[in-house]
C-alpha cells in the first residue's frame, strides 16, 4: 500500500480531501496528514513551515505529499496562480517529496458544487449550480443555501459532506479536481 501525505490550510481541508480520495482509492492508498499545526495562512510563511513538513514527511513513510490549497480567487486570476505555484514548488523542493498541487478554484468548497444533488440531498434542499470553476465564494453560496433550513452548513461538515460525495461526479464538474486526479493517477503508477 502507498503511503501519501497530505498537508492543507486547515484540517477540516486534509480530513475532507482524505475522505473524497478514499473513495477510489481505499485499499491501494493510506493517507497521512503532516504538519497538522500548520493551517490558514501560516502556510505562505514558508520559512517557518519548511522544517515541519520535512520532518513530518520524513518520519511518514510517505512516498509523496497532496498538498492542498485554495486559489482564492478564480482561475483566470495569473498572478494568485503563478503565486501558488511558486509557492507549491518551493515547499515541494525542499521536502524532496515530488508531491502534487490539489488547487482548488476559489475554495475547497466548490467540488461540494461539483455534485451538488449529493449537497441538496443532505440539507433537503434544491439548489441548482452552473459550472463550479466560476463560483466566487463557493463556501458563501452554500450557507445562504441553507440559511432558512433547520440544518444549516458550516464548515466543519465539510470532511462528512465529502465522504458522500460521488467522487466521479466531482472529477467530471470541476475542472481542477480532473486535472488532480490524472496527476495523482499518473504519480501511483
Amino acid at each position: 500500500m502507498i503511503k501519501v501525505g497530505l498537508v492543507g490550510e486547515d484540517p477540516n481541508d486534509t480530513s475532507s480531501v482524505r475522505n473524497l480520495l478514499e473513495q477510489r482509492y481505499r485499499g491501494k492508498v493510506q493517507f497521512y496528514t503532516l504538519a497538522k499545526r500548520v493551517t490558514g495562512n501560516n502556510l505562505d510563511s514558508l520559512n517557518k513551515i519548511k522544517k515541519i513538513v520535512k520532518a513530518d514527511f520524513d518520519d511518514s513513510g510517505c512516498s509523496f505529499i497532496v498538498y492542498v490549497r485554495d486559489l482564492d480567487e478564480l482561475e483566470s486570476h495569473k498572478g494568485k496562480l503563478t503565486e501558488r505555484i511558486k509557492w507549491f514548488r518551493e515547499l515541494d523542493n525542499h521536502v524532496e517529496s515530488n508531491g502534487i498541487l490539489m488547487l482548488n478554484i476559489w475554495e475547497l468548497e466548490a467540488l461540494i458544487l461539483g455534485d451538488i444533488e449529493s449537497f441538496n440531498k443532505i440539507y433537503n434542499v434544491s439548489h441548482k449550480s452552473g459550472n463550479p470553476m466560476f463560483v466566487r465564494d463557493p463556501k458563501k453560496v452554500l450557507i445562504n443555501v441553507t440559511t432558512k433550513n433547520r440544518k444549516q452548513f458550516k464548515e466543519s461538515d465539510c470532511p462528512d459532506i465529502f465522504s458522500q460525495l460521488d467522487i466521479n461526479k466531482v472529477e467530471k464538474n470541476c475542472r481542477c479536481f480532473k486535472k488532480f486526479i490524472t496527476e495523482f493517477d499518473e504519480k501511483l503508477n
